[in-house]
């Protein structure tokens, strides 16, 4: 959220508190305004309703204790733990300590201060509230920076494999190689919680239908990290275990006479991965869409040539298995991406799709 239109909404909040409602110091409504424009619209509903709950909850048993065994030590500790308790039947989150605060501060001040603190609250959670309905979500271009700094991720390891193995390689570095690609799915697990956000966030917002087609773009463009991302696992896994030596498997020594074939494939699946990250950066362009196309073309003409070197070995080899589990590995890989027959065509923009085909009729004439 702007940070001007945060400030602007804070001294709205006081300006209603103090003069429509008489509050001496309503530091609390732009506390209000600041609580609820860090959530998303649909959530902020419902924190206003839990802000509310928890302050009533609060009030009741301050004045409650207060009236009944007056003010001290004891009653304090009693009041707080009542709160608190109180607040989870409720269903408010253990986080929200509202509850417990309201009813301190009214033991110290009085009932007046714990009305006075609901009508600030309620007024800066309605302020904060507006301006998330009437201002357009950014969760959802922030939803779409995090996919592309997954793609950028994916790209990056499929160049560095690709490096890697065109020379002999050791299974401390194919270590390394495999930690990386798990590295990946902890970031895919935030990628997918910043789609979701962007998802709720859309929920209560009234001008949501100018970005629900991108979100839908977004959420495609998930489901295809998602998978590249358990393919490149199983890719650096091949490695591991071909440099370690496990399951009958050659070795280290194997390692200097790996089919270069790969590596030039896992070069062309890490530039493909690199123009889909450039895609899904808001607008995206026509030129991106041009060579991914020419990525992936360049992948299905070493998917044919790794194929004709497997054709060459021993199929009761472990060699031959090994190679084969990594051949299709790379495939899916380079599927996934594929803008026209893969099955993630939806993430693709659109707009660089008339792009492209501009850029191809220019071309050809």
């Amino acid at each position: 959220m702007p940070t001007v239109t945060v400030t602007v909404g804070c001294l709205v909040a006081w300006w209603i508190s103090t003069e429509l409602i008489g509050s001496p110091q309503p530091v609390l409504a732009p506390t209000g305004v600041l609580l609820s424009v860090t959530a998303t619209a649909y959530s902020t509903v419902v924190q206003a309703v839990q802000q509310t709950i928890a302050v009533l909850v609060g009030l009741a048993a301050a004045i409650g204790f207060v009236q009944v065994f007056g003010t001290s030590a004891a009653t304090m500790a009693v009041l707080v733990a009542v709160a608190l308790v109180v607040s989870r039947t409720v269903g408010i989150p253990w986080q929200n300590t509202q509850a417990p605060i309201t009813a301190l501060l009214v033991f110290a001040l009085g009932r007046e201060y714990g009305m006075v603190r609901l009508l600030d609250i309620v007024i800066g959670a309605l302020v904060g509230a507006t301006l998330i309905l009437m201002i357009p979500p950014r969760h959802v271009g922030r939803a779409a920076k995090d996919m592309a700094d997954l793609a950028d991720d994916l790209a990056d390891l499929c160049s560095d494999l690709a490096e890697g193995v065109r020379q002999s390689w050791t299974a401390h570095q194919a270590q390394k190689w495999l930690a990386r690609a798990r590295r990946m799915s902890v970031r895919l697990r935030s990628a997918h919680e910043s789609a979701e956000r962007a998802t709720e966030s859309l929920r209560f917002t009234l001008r949501r239908a100018r970005t629900r087609q991108r979100l839908r773009r977004i959420m495609q463009a998930v489901l295809c990290l998602e998978h590249a991302c358990l393919q490149l696992r199983g890719v650096a896994r091949a490695l591991a275990d071909l440099a370690a030596g496990v399951r009958g498997l050659p070795g280290q020594r194997e390692t200097g006479s790996f089919p270069q074939v790969f590596a030039d494939l896992l070069d062309a699946i890490g530039k493909a991965y690199a123009c889909f990250e450039q895609l899904l950066v808001a607008p995206g362009s026509g030129e991106d869409l041009v060579r991914l196309r020419a990525a992936v073309a360049e992948g299905e003409r070493l998917e044919r040539a790794a194929r004709k070197q497997m054709a060459e070995i021993d199929p009761h080899s472990p060699l031959w298995t090994l190679y084969g589990a990594l051949l299709d590995d790379c495939v899916q890989l380079r599927h996934e991406v594929d803008p026209d027959d893969g099955p993630h065509r939806d993430a693709i923009p659109p707009r660089a799709r008339e792009q492209a085909a501009r850029l191809m009729s220019r071309r050809r004439h």
